[in-house]
């Protein structure tokens, strides 16, 4: 029995526990139902489930596939690169290549943020007490890092900064005029000081007359600049002068740029391998550096074209907005025409751009091109130029140019009154215009010849600052009664004075009879310096006077002191020097000959003259004269009259231009697709101008080449007939002072208008222009005038001629009828405007343009654009005094009183042509001019020659002839080969 109540008591308690459990198990059904059903506990169990998966995913990544994708990571940014199109190219009138593009590599540089990374990691590592590493400190050391990686290869740096230091350590400005003006506001952010005033314009027109010196410390460390400006580039002083300088460039050229932060700007163009290599091995050390292909524009023949052609180069800011102000497509660092016909058809020569969208990783490489646009090129440019005729006339000029120079050679060591050329004004010629170049003197790997001329510069330096000195301190001399040497010396120091703003200019009195006395050089310079100092004339700011109490004395002689030193690093007062060292013997010719081989202007291994110079057996005289023969020296070197000239040969029916030759030229390689800076920089120290275009930027009065339109005048107002003869006595004498003829004490007789013309009788045609002013017996000079200027403007001289490149605006002449009709008193022209008025004479119908371009085409050479004759208007002049005029210029070649026929008689050419000289200078040669047309029945072309300072017309004449035989086919072999100087054949007799 109790074992059955044990049993069954279990079961009851079984059968309570299985009902329980079947009632807990209903109990958490319900709940697992009602857990299941919240939603919140839904959403918060699958985010536990992503997060988990999250968590195993990132572990897969950064553990077991960490390296791997560590490796291949890149951080992805859409950028958008420009494709520039290829220029179009420039031809001549038959096809001829004159300016194409080659494949070069550019080295580029943009801002980025890797610096200022590179700066705050430097600085970190230095501790808390360290050294603070400024993103301007580490631009600064890439940039200077890859200037020495490019000079090392023989690469330069693109040197746009307008400032120099030269050999002796001064600062100074490589512009001036506007262009510094420009600059000035460009760096100190200066707007429109018209729109300023009070402070603000007094800052504003400070920074705009600061110095080197001040401009180079406010670029360097932000010293005294507008408020807001901070350390600018932040250079240590720890760089040299000259290193500082190329830096300062580079960051000029990003800090110009600094609107268009993703535009790279240009350091270096057409860079060598080396540099390639040496740069691309190790990009990261070059934060923002690039190397890139690009096209650089270049000219073949440079010399012979480069005045019509121009050069290209980076947009500047002033250019940016004056090519886009004109519905252009420009941005900052473009490359675009500067000058001459690549500037005037910009828009014609400019390829289209293209662009290519990529994805970059975060050090700026490429890791995919998304899209790409394809850039076209521009189109293509042909002149009326021909290219052959350029060069022989170009040629002929030098050659004439260096015979003309030596026929005026002398040993004697005055001009005397026939304007020769002193020898020992050649020497100096080659120190003056920096062929020699004296700073090379004294440095430590001078020839031995180097050093015997520098220690002779020392002893005279020497000599003339202690002289200098002491008649500062008690000179009695005054001015007018100083030698010549010493006069010089004063008048350099005076410029010097005012050129540092010590002598403040605008402070003296000009009524002051002190100041009028040192004008009319009556007292000595050192009374004029203290009477400077009493009226406070003179800026004491800059002299090292310790005491704040000061008297006059005190200040003159600390005045004195800055004078001597300052003429110490005064490289235009070293070459006064040199100057008078030679003009007093103590440096030789010999000297000065042998410093051509020293410094390699002339090679001693190659020229057998060499050892007949250095033994004695050739003099000094005879070496340079066949130097200067053998156009190895030559005129545009020397810079002595006549050193430049022009040549313009047009097309007389349609007024093409078949040359327009400038002489001296320069390299237009050089300057385009970045400057050459040291190049450039001697460009616009060379004395004989070589980039100004002679035949357009150069004015001259023309002479008797104006008297046919002073005989139209006269024929077409009725004053004279081919039956009005006047009686040439020699010498004018109806106004005071008499003007005379140029054959005075002679006189030329009875003549009418086209024997006036033949013989160029100045007394005609002064008789003319009082004839032109004269009414009711009455003389009236300005009715004179306005009578001229009326058939003057019918042949154009009242406007530009049409060329397509710069010319200078003409003027007609508003003073003196009577000269004016000769071609005197104010008129001003350049030869390409002499040209078109000789062009519409010979046309005899029309005034029309002259023009440089004869089509346009595109890259496949289809003909876009055909440059059409462009007739102003027609010529209302009779056809019989066209026919006057002609026959007069007929006689002026081939007349029997003609001085030049010997040039023409016996060439097999009919040439009809008016000489003319101008006289602009005393103390210099005439300028010499012809304007001529050929053959005479039949013109096929007009010759307009301009010299300048060419002593006689008959040259200009001569430099005709010779490019006529070649046009003409009537020179010989040995002519067209030939390249020595071509001495003149008559003297400096005139007939004009």
């Amino acid at each position: 029995m109790i074992g059955w109540k044990r049993t069954k008591r279990g079961v009851q308690i079984l059968f309570k526990f299985k009902k329980k459990q079947e009632k807990d198990k209903s109990k958490l059904r319900g709940q697992i139902i009602e857990l299941l059903s919240n939603r919140i506990i839904i959403m918060g169990v699958l985010l536990m489930v992503l997060f988990c998966l999250l968590i195993y995913r990132l572990f897969v990544l950064q553990i077991i596939q960490g390296d791997e994708h560590l490796a291949n990571f890149n951080y992805k940014i859409k950028k958008t690169i420009e494709i520039s199109g290829a220029r179009g190219n420039i031809y001549d009138c038959n096809g001829k290549t004159l300016a194409y593009n080659q494949l070069a590599y550019t080295v580029t540089l943009e801002n980025t943020d890797e610096t200022s990374r590179i700066a705050r990691e430097r600085t970190n590592a230095n501790g808390k007490n360290g050294q603070k590493v400024t993103e301007n400190d580490v631009k600064n050391e890439v940039i200077y890092k890859l200037i020495k990686v490019l000079e090392t290869n023989g690469d330069t740096i693109n040197y746009s900064l307008p400032m120099t230091v030269n050999s002796k350590g001064k600062l100074k400005f490589t512009v001036s005029g506007s262009s510094l003006a420009r600059f000035k506001k460009d760096i100190y952010g200066i707007t429109n000081i018209d729109n300023l005033s009070g402070d603000e314009k007094k800052k504003a027109e400070k920074y705009l007359n600061s110095t080197p010196e001040e401009v180079y410390e406010y670029l360097r460390s932000g010293k005294n600049g507008p408020q807001g400006t901070g350390n600018m580039f932040g250079i240590a002083d720890s760089y040299s002068t000259e290193d500082t300088l190329k830096i300062m460039s580079v960051r000029y050229d990003v800090f110009m740029n600094r609107y268009s932060q993703t535009t790279p700007i240009t350091v270096a163009t057409n860079i060598s391998d080396k540099s390639i290599a040496a740069i691309s091995e190790h990009d990261d050390e070059y934060p923002g550096v690039s190397i890139k292909a690009d096209s650089l524009r270049k000219y073949n023949d440079a010399k012979y074209f480069s005045s019509v052609l121009g050069y290209t180069g980076v947009v500047s800011e002033s250019e940016l907005k004056e090519l886009n102000g004109n519905s252009g497509k420009y941005e900052a660092n473009d490359v675009v025409g500067k000058t001459g016909i690549e500037k005037t058809m910009e828009s014609t020569l400019q390829g289209k751009k293209g662009q290519k969208d990529v994805l970059v990783d975060n050090l700026g490489k490429v890791i995919k091109t998304v899209k790409t646009t394809k850039a076209s090129a521009g189109n293509n440019v042909y002149l009326t130029i021909d290219a052959d005729l350029q060069k022989y006339a170009y040629n002929i000029l030098e050659r004439r140019l260096a015979g003309i120079l030596l026929a005026h050679l002398t040993t004697a060591d005055t001009a005397g009154s026939e304007k020769r050329v002193p020898i020992k004004d050649v020497y100096y010629a080659l120190i003056d215009n920096n062929i020699i170049n004296i700073s090379k003197l004294s440095r430590k790997k001078a020839k031995t010849n180097e050093k015997d001329v520098y220690q002779i510069y020392r002893k005279k330096q020497e000599t003339v600052l202690s002289t200098l000195r002491k008649d500062l301190q008690s000179g009695t001399t005054i001015r007018k009664n100083l030698s010549e040497e010493k006069q010089d010396y004063v008048s350099y120091i005076y410029k010097m004075l005012e050129n540092d703003g010590i002598l403040v200019a605008s402070s003296i009195d000009e009524n002051d009879q002190i100041y009028l006395d040192w004008k009319d050089e009556k007292i000595t310079f050192r009374k004029f310096l203290r009477h400077a100092i009493n009226n406070e004339w003179i800026n004491i700011s800059s002299f090292n006077i310790k005491s704040d109490y000061y008297d006059a004395d005190e200040i003159y002689d600390e005045l004195i002191n800055y004078i001597v030193d300052a003429l110490k690093s005064e490289e235009d007062f070293d070459k006064i020097l040199y100057e008078y060292m030679i003009k007093n013997g103590n440096l030789s010719g010999k000297k000065v000959c042998l410093l051509l081989y020293d410094q390699g202007v002339l090679d001693k291994k190659k020229d057998k003259d060499y050892n007949s110079l250095y033994t004695g057996k050739m003099s000094a005289y005879n070496f340079m004269y066949k130097k200067i023969k053998n156009i190895e020296i030559t005129p545009a070197q020397l810079a002595l009259d006549p050193c430049s000239g022009s040549v313009v040969i047009t097309d007389p029916d349609t007024g093409e231009v078949k040359a327009m030759v400038s002489y001296p030229s320069y390299n237009n390689n050089r300057l385009a697709n970045g400057i050459d800076s040291s190049y450039y920089a001697s460009l616009n120290t060379d004395l004989s101008s070589p980039m100004l275009n002679r035949a357009t930027q150069s004015r001259t009065a023309p002479g008797s080449t104006f008297k046919p339109i002073s005989s139209t005048a006269v024929l077409e107002e009725g004053v004279a007939n081919a039956s009005t003869y006047v009686k040439c006595t020699g010498i004018f004498d109806k106004i005071s002072p008499a003007a005379k003829c140029w054959i005075y004490p002679n006189a030329h007789g009875s003549l009418n208008v086209s024997g006036a013309i033949a013989v160029s009788c100045n007394f005609f045609f002064y008789q003319m222009g009082y004839n032109l002013g004269t009414v009711n017996g009455t003389y009236n000079s300005q009715r004179g005038l306005t009578k001229l200027k009326k058939y003057a403007s019918m042949y154009g001289f009242n406007r530009k001629s049409g060329v397509e490149i710069t010319e200078y605006e003409p003027h007609i002449s508003d003073e003196d009828a009577i000269r004016s009709a000769i071609g005197q008193g104010t008129h001003s022209y350049t030869p390409s405007q002499i040209s078109r008025y000789v062009t519409s004479l010979v046309n005899h119908k029309n005034l029309i343009d002259l023009s440089l371009i004869e089509k346009t085409t595109d890259s496949s050479g289809s003909v876009i654009t055909s440059y059409k004759k462009r007739t102003e208007e027609k010529l209302d002049i009779k056809s019989s005094t066209f026919d006057l005029i002609k026959k007069g210029m007929i006689g002026v070649v081939n007349g029997k009183d003609s001085s030049i026929k010997y040039l023409y008689e016996k060439q097999g050419m009919k040439v009809a042509g008016k000489t003319g000289t101008a006289q602009e200078n005393k103390k210099r040669p005439n300028h010499a001019l012809f304007i001529s047309y050929a053959p005479y029945d039949n013109p096929d072309i007009t010759m307009t020659v301009v010299v300048p300072n060419g002593y006689t017309s008959a040259n200009a004449a001569e430099i005709a002839r010779d490019i006529y035989k070649y046009y003409f086919g009537k020179a010989s072999k040995a002519e067209k080969k030939a390249t020595t100087a071509l001495l003149p054949t008559g003297s400096d007799g005139s007939n004009d």
